[in-house]
């Protein structure tokens, strides 16, 4: 438990100096401020990501806990599709907290990857977007 709080930690720590390298600074709007995601057909949400945001690899599909502490790439702020969403290790960002993760394709080309659902617009602290269906 005590390592995998440590993980967790360097993860978020990883992912505020990814964001700090990139230069997205800490000016977040409410992450509440719309209602969830909504169907697109062929399996995939639009969601609102209010954050540009640092995207992670994972060695399953399912199983969020097997991300490394390295991201894969950037999904920018705005209308993005996911697939699903999985519960995994807890991913902190100042007020923001949550336990969800949800798979999609990044903007830098990365299939399959994993964002915390901190930056998805809609949800609450450690709850599951509205919308989007699990894995």
């Amino acid at each position: 438990m005590a390592l995998q709080r440590v993980i967790t930690f360097v993860s978020s720590a990883a992912m505020i100096a990814a964001a700090t390298l990139f230069g997205l600074g800490s000016n977040a709007q409410a992450a509440t401020s719309a209602s969830g995601c909504t169907s697109i057909g062929g399996g995939k949400y639009n969601c609102h990501v209010w954050k540009t945001a640092s995207t992670w690899p994972c060695t399953t599909t399912q199983r969020t806990d097997s991300c490394t502490g390295d991201s894969a790439g950037i999904l920018y702020a705005g209308t993005n599709y996911f697939y699903c969403q999985t519960r995994g290790h807890e991913f902190r960002y100042g007020s923001y907290y949550n336990y969800y993760w949800a798979m999609t394709d990044d903007d830098s080309g990365n299939k399959r990857v994993w964002l915390p659902v901190v930056w998805i617009s809609g949800g609450v602290n450690n709850g599951p977007i509205p919308g989007l269906k699990y894995c």
